[in-house]
C-alpha cells in the first residue's frame, strides 16, 4: 500500500511539473530585422511561445514575400511584372495575381484626371531613375536576419550601399507623392463634386442653383430646411443662385463666408487668399462670422481677403469678365504673378514652381489662353522679365533672367 502511494505521489508531482512548464511557455515577442528585401529593409515582430516557432513564422513570411516578389517586383528584371512591362502593345498571358493588380491600377487611374496626372508625374520620375542598381535573388537569399540589438557585420559592402541608395530614393519619391497628393486625396474624400486638370463641370443642385466648377476645384454641398451651404474646398466656382428669400445660400471658403438670396458671383480660394467677384445682385462677405470684417458687394465689385492678416481689399471688375475661365480665357488686372500662376497651373498637367518670391509679387495684366497653359505661363514670366524653364515634361520653373 505504501508503494502505491509513492507511485501516486510521483505521478502527481510529474503532472504538476509539466503544468508549470506549459504555463511558463507564454507567448513572447521576437523581433527581427531583414536587409535587402525587395530593395529595402523590414522590421518584424512575431509573438510566439518559443524562438523556434518565431523563426518558423519569419521564414513563412519571407517565403510569401519571395513568392509575391517573383510576380510583382519592379526591382527584379526577371519578375513577371518586369517581363510584362517590357512588352508593348502585345497581349501576353499573366498570372491571376498580376492580372488582378493591373486591373485595380487601371480602375484607380481611370477614376479621375488627378490620378492620371499623378501617375504620369511619378512614372516619369521613376523613368529617370531607371539606371539605379537593382537587387536580385530570393528574399531569403538577400536577407540576413538578426535580433534587434545584435551587432551588425563590420563594414558596408557595395551591395548594401546600393540597397540603401534604392531605399533612399524610394523614400524620397514616396515623400514627394505624399506632400503633393495627400492634400488632394483629403479633399476628394470630403468633396461631393470635383474637377481635374483642365476640366470644367456644371453642377445642378436640387433647388435649381447651378455651380460652374473651374479646373482643379472641389465643393461639398449641405442643404437643410432653412439654409443652403456649399463649401469651396479648392479652386474656384461661379454660382448662379436660384432665389430663396427664406433660405439663404452661403459659400464657405475657409474662414470666409459669402451669403446671398439670389445672384451670380464667383469665389476663388487659394492658400493665401479668398477672392469674391459679383456679376449680378448683391452678396454679403463675412470673415470669421463677421468678427474680423464684413463687406457688401454689388454688381461689378470684388473683394480679396488675405487669409493670414484677414485684411479685405476692395476693387472693381467688369461684370462680363467675371469667371472668364468658363470660356477658356483668363483675364487679370494687376494680379500678383503667384496668383496668375496658380490659376494657370490648374490647366497644366504638372508642377509649376516660382523660384523668386519678389518675382511672385509682381503685378500682371493680360488675357491668357487656358487651352495653352504652357505658352501662357511663358508669357506671364516674360512679361515680368522672367523666364520659364522646363525641368521635366511635368515640372516647370519660373525664375528671373
Amino acid at each position: 500500500m505504501l508503494m502505491k502511494y509513492r507511485y501516486l505521489l510521483a505521478a502527481t508531482v510529474g503532472v504538476a511539473v509539466a503544468a508549470v512548464a506549459i504555463a511558463s511557455a507564454r507567448p513572447s515577442p521576437y523581433r527581427f530585422h531583414y536587409d535587402h528585401v525587395m530593395g529595402t529593409s523590414i522590421d518584424m515582430t512575431i509573438v510566439a511561445r518559443s524562438r523556434r516557432a518565431a523563426d518558423a513564422a519569419a521564414a513563412t513570411v519571407l517565403d510569401r514575400i519571395d513568392r509575391d516578389a517573383k510576380i510583382l517586383s519592379g526591382y527584379d528584371p526577371a519578375s513577371e511584372f518586369s517581363r510584362w512591362f517590357r512588352t508593348s502593345k502585345t497581349a501576353v498571358p499573366v498570372s491571376a495575381e498580376l492580372y488582378d493588380v493591373l486591373g485595380l491600377f487601371d480602375t484607380w487611374r481611370a477614376r479621375s484626371e488627378v490620378n492620371r496626372q499623378a501617375f504620369l508625374v511619378m512614372s516619369h520620375t521613376w523613368g529617370r531613375l531607371g539606371d539605379l542598381p537593382r537587387e536580385g535573388g530570393s528574399a531569403a537569399e538577400r536577407a540576413t536576419a538578426r535580433s534587434v540589438g545584435a551587432s551588425q557585420p563590420g563594414g558596408h559592402s557595395k551591395r548594401r550601399l546600393r540597397a540603401i541608395a534604392i531605399a533612399t530614393v524610394a523614400a524620397m519619391a514616396a515623400s514627394v507623392a505624399i506632400y503633393f497628393f495627400l492634400p488632394i486625396l483629403q479633399i476628394r474624400l470630403l468633396a461631393d463634386h470635383t474637377t481635374g486638370v483642365a476640366e470644367l463641370q456644371d453642377v445642378l443642385l436640387e433647388d435649381g442653383t447651378i455651380v460652374h466648377l473651374d479646373a482643379g476645384s472641389a465643393i461639398s454641398v449641405k442643404y437643410g430646411p432653412t439654409h443652403r451651404d456649399v463649401a469651396l474646398l479648392a479652386g474656384q466656382a461661379f454660382f448662379e443662385v436660384t432665389p430663396g428669400p427664406n433660405r439663404p445660400f452661403s459659400v464657405i471658403a475657409g474662414e470666409v463666408s459669402v451669403t446671398v438670396t439670389g445672384t451670380a458671383f464667383t469665389v476663388r480660394k487659394t492658400d493665401a487668399a479668398v477672392a469674391v467677384e459679383v456679376q449680378n445682385g448683391t452678396v454679403d462677405v463675412a470673415v470669421d462670422g463677421g468678427n474680423r470684417g464684413r463687406e457688401t458687394l454689388r454688381r461689378g465689385q470684388r473683394a480679396v481677403i488675405d487669409r493670414a492678416s484677414h485684411g479685405i481689399s476692395r476693387g472693381e471688375v467688369e461684370p462680363d469678365e467675371v469667371a472668364s475661365w468658363r470660356s477658356r480665357r483668363l483675364v487679370v488686372h494687376d494680379a500678383p504673378l503667384d496668383d496668375v500662376v496658380e490659376q494657370l497651373g490648374r490647366y497644366y498637367g504638372g508642377l509649376v514652381v516660382v523660384r523668386d518670391r519678389t518675382l511672385g509679387r509682381q503685378l500682371v495684366t493680360g488675357v491668357f489662353d487656358l487651352g495653352r497653359p504652357a505658352e501662357a505661363l511663358k508669357a506671364v514670366a516674360e512679361s515680368q522679365s522672367g523666364k520659364l524653364t522646363e525641368i521635366t515634361p511635368y515640372v516647370l520653373l519660373i525664375s528671373t533672367r
